[in-house]
């Protein structure tokens, strides 16, 4: 996290460090990002930077954080548990707000694209923790569906919701390693798959 020195400052000087910081991610992968052109689009002294971050790690971490904030506020209530829709439905009402998400915000799109593809981030902590809150998320809306009698009681809700987790991975992973990103080809699979899920293969 940023020390508490970044958060003292004006809303306008945190967002032009942020944007600095995106566009440098939207451009290279953990590994190959230059603090120097961070802060020099930033318009900080070096010395400053250091009172707001303790490193290039803690940045990343923070931008992780920020783009999760920002999503979470573009999603609205389909991340709230009291939202009275079956989880496959909001499964994909997510996954296409990710589609507007990614339109809306492309240079954050760009840096996530890059984020995802990186080593350092696949190994790192972070994800990890992020990957086992969205799964406690899921499984909780998994449940609610199977109190209601919508999904089998003696399905594992961890395992579904990994699942789904996973798959939607890997479709992001594999269309944003292309040079254009078909979004209609993303939404066809996953419409495809909640399909698949609602009415089984047999």
């Amino acid at each position: 996290m940023p020390y508490p020195t970044y958060f003292n400052l004006n809303k306008e000087k945190q967002e032009r460090i942020m944007q600095a910081a995106i566009e440098e991610m939207g451009m290279h992968t953990y590994e190959h990002i230059n603090l120097a052109s961070i802060i020099r689009n930033s318009k900080i002294p070096r010395g400053s930077f250091y009172q707001y971050f303790k490193d290039k790690d803690d940045l990343y971490d923070y931008f992780y954080q920020y783009i999760g904030l920002k999503k979470y506020e573009f999603y609205g209530e389909l991340f709230l548990p009291d939202m009275d829709i079956p989880f496959l439905d909001r499964f994909y009402q997510i996954y296409v707000k990710g589609f507007y998400f990614a339109k809306t915000y492309p240079e954050l799109m760009k840096a996530g694209q890059k984020m995802i593809t990186s080593e350092h981030y696949i190994k790192s902590e972070m994800f990890k923790k992020g990957m086992n809150q969205a799964i406690e998320l899921y499984s909780k809306f998994i449940e609610f569906d199977q109190e209601k009698g919508i999904i089998k009681k003696e399905i594992n809700s961890k395992f579904l919701a990994s699942f789904l987790l996973e798959f939607m991975s890997k479709v992001t992973l594999d269309e944003f390693m292309k040079d254009t990103i078909d979004f209609n080809e993303i939404d066809r699979m996953v419409k495809q798959l909640v399909d698949i899920l609602k009415k089984g293969i047999e």
